[in-house]
């Protein structure tokens, strides 16, 4: 895959695994400073942490599809604006069938 990290697809990729710059450095085996420093564009990560990145980014992807059928339904579906099924309707319609 090898992608181009830049400091947003980092800062990204971590929001959307839901972890702190503490975790991404854990999961990535570097100090939580240098996760800063490639967040505020003052460092770019090495090629075997971009490697990992990827992989991470790979773990992502699955499991966005996985969950939720792709992110994009995550952003589309809001809640209040789903209708509501009135459930009294429904029963009453079988038991006027049987």
């Amino acid at each position: 895959m090898n992608m181009a990290w830049d400091a947003e697809k980092i800062r990204s990729l971590r929001l959307r695994m839901g972890w702190s710059q503490s975790d991404l450095a854990r999961h990535l085996h570097v100090q939580c400073q240098q996760v800063t420093d490639w967040e505020m564009e003052l460092a770019e990560p090495e090629t075997e942490t971009t490697q990992a990145l990827d992989m991470i980014f790979k773990e992502a992807e699955v499991t966005a599809d996985f969950v939720s059928c792709g992110s994009l339904a995550e952003i589309m579906f809001d809640e209040s604006e789903a209708p509501q099924i009135d459930a009294t309707s429904i029963r009453s319609k079988f038991s006027n069938n049987q």
